[in-house]
């Protein structure tokens, strides 16, 4: 499971991003959350943009995990298709 300060990245590409925040399903920051479709164990990733040689800017956002994974490669986003997976190695 994901926890604060792991390194992540978008599956899809882009910077490397510090987890901040794990959403747990408690508190107002987690109803807020749930409001916009994120759920237990999305999380909050901070990173920084280079914006010139001499401005860097820090973003905040958060992102469902199942669209992030660790630096080696491993998906963030645990859960489900475990028993596709199994059907797809017996066939073959």
């Amino acid at each position: 499971m994901a926890q604060a300060g792991d390194v992540v990245l978008l599956k899809s590409g882009g910077p490397e991003m510090v987890i901040i925040y794990v959403l747990s399903g408690d508190g107002s920051r987690e109803k807020a959350a749930a409001l916009k479709g994120f759920e237990e164990g999305d999380v909050v990733c901070e990173w920084q943009h280079i914006i010139a040689e001499d401005k860097i800017k820090t973003m905040k956002e958060t992102f469902k995990a199942a669209t992030l994974m660790t630096v080696d490669g491993t998906p963030l986003g645990g859960g489900g298709g475990g028993g596709g997976d199994d059907d797809d190695d017996d066939d073959w």
